[in-house]
Order: structure tokens, then sequence, then C-alpha cells
């Protein structure tokens, strides 16, 4: 418990931004759009904060919020040096009447796309841009991480990527995309790997990933296997060196973000490639 105090206490000291710019629309005139536009109007919106001073060069951490694809909001998370990491947070579309699968995964793309594309415009590096998120928000880095369609239909690919670092992402095909085929097909399983699922999607030319999850026996069910499936299907498979498992005992589903953007934090402070 002292060290979760601490770790918040250190992301309190980190947030320190000379600028931020709230509510950018991210789907640029010339992205295709799909689904409900209203509702793309609506949702579909990033902030960008930026560090204090006038250092240029900063890398970025796009950040996807947690909420089951269901619910949710952009915000800040903890444990990032946000005096030399500038952060975009993003929101989607939930999954509801008004938004199916894969209409959020398409967002997540479509605003990532928007900062390969402007984020050099506030000094930021290009070449350095990271990618996580928590929970939902870790599916949705995963499957934009993996599956090229979906940044490929916004003119941009996923070896932009500079790394991947979900947090207790959903690896096999996501319990709310089931839930939507549930209520057209009762008899839809509970457990499903295709096309939407990350460990379906897995392939040698993924960007570098570190999968972070939590204790086995407080997290979700199967979530931490489920992460270090994939971690073990790309390092062995395909062999991919630059994909690790973080796995942090004693933490549950809910507070291995703390832990979790503090290995977020620490990567892309310590990579100099």
């Amino acid at each position: 418990m002292k060290k979760l105090f601490l770790l918040l206490a250190l992301s309190l000291a980190f947030t320190a931004f000379s600028r931020s710019l709230l509510d950018i629309p991210y789907y640029d005139d010339d992205f295709p759009k799909q689904g409900n536009l209203e509702y793309l109007a609506e949702r579909c919106k990033l902030d960008v904060y930026l560090p204090d001073g006038d250092i240029k060069g900063f890398p970025v951490l796009v950040w996807y919020h947690s909420g089951g694809l269901t619910g949710g909001n952009k915000h800040i998370p903890p444990c990032l040096d946000m005096t030399k990491i500038a952060l975009v947070a993003v929101n989607y579309r939930f999954s509801c009447p008004r938004a199916q699968c894969p209409d959020y995964i398409y967002d997540a793309a479509a605003s990532l796309a928007w900062v390969f594309r402007h984020i050099a415009e506030y000094g930021a590096d290009p070449n350095r841009i990271y990618v996580s998120g928590h929970s939902a928000g870790g599916y949705l880095t995963a499957m934009i991480s993996m599956d090229a369609k979906y940044l490929g239909a916004f003119g941009a690919a996923p070896k932009q990527i500079r790394a991947a670092l979900p947090i207790s992402g959903q690896m096999s095909t996501h319990f709310q995309i089931l839930n939507e085929r549930k209520e057209k097909d009762p008899a839809t399983p509970e457990f499903v790997i295709d096309e939407y699922a990350p460990i379906f999607l897995a392939h040698a030319e993924v960007p570098p990933m570190t999968l972070i999850a939590g204790d086995s026996d407080l997290e979700f069910a199967a979530r931490p296997e489920e992460n270090a499936l994939l971690a073990a299907r790309l390092r062995y498979s395909f062999r991919r060196r630059d994909v690790k498992y973080v796995q942090l005992p004693t933490f549950t589903h809910a507070n291995v973000l703390v832990p979790g953007m503090a290995v977020v934090n620490n990567f892309i402070l310590n990579d100099k490639k």
C-alpha cells in the first residue's frame, strides 16, 4: 500500500504542462467516417498536453481510457512525467445503439493517425509516439497496433508506433463485442478468439510491445494469462524479442493502472534507441 501511495504522489509531482488543447476533433476532413456521424462528432475528440518550457522533440503518449467499451472519458493517467512527455488523451464512441464493433476501433485508429499527422506541429518528435491504455483502452491499443487495416484506413501504419504498452487489455475477443453479438444470437459463446482478438492477430511485423497485467489471483479471469500468451506467441513463434510481458503481483484489474503507468513512464523515458 505504501508503494501505491508513493506512486500516486510521484504522479502528482510529474503533472506539469505549459499548454493544453482540449476537445480537438480528430477525424480530419479527408478521413473516412463510418457509423452514426452525429455520434462521431460528439465523441471523437482528444486533448493534447504539452510539457512545460521551450523543449522540442519530446516523446508523446497516446492514451485510451478504460470503461468496458461502454463508458469512461479521456483523462490524464497517473505516474506520467508530463514535464518530459506529451500526452494525447482520446475519447471514442461507446458500444451502444449508436455505435457497434468496429466503430470504436476505427475511432482509436483515426485518433492515432491524427497524432502521426499533426503532433510535430506542437514540437513533438513524430518518431517517438507511444500508445497505451487501460482495460478497454488496452484492448484498443493492441487492436490498432496489430491489425494494419485500421490505421491503413487513415493513411497510417502500425510501423509508425514506437511501442505499444497496453495495461490489462483483453487479448481475446472483447466481451462487449460478444455482448453485441448475443443481442442477435443468444447462443454466442462466452469466449471467442477471432479477427477481433489480438491473440488471433499475432504476426511478425507488429511494433515493439510491452504487455502489462496484474495478479493472476486478483485480476479479471485469465487476463494475465491472455497477455502472457500473446507475448509468448510474438516472442517464440515470430522471434520478436522486443516484446515483453510484465506481471505486477498483488494488483487488481482496477489498481494495476498506477504501477502499470509507472512501467509505461519508465519505458518511454529510458527508450533511447
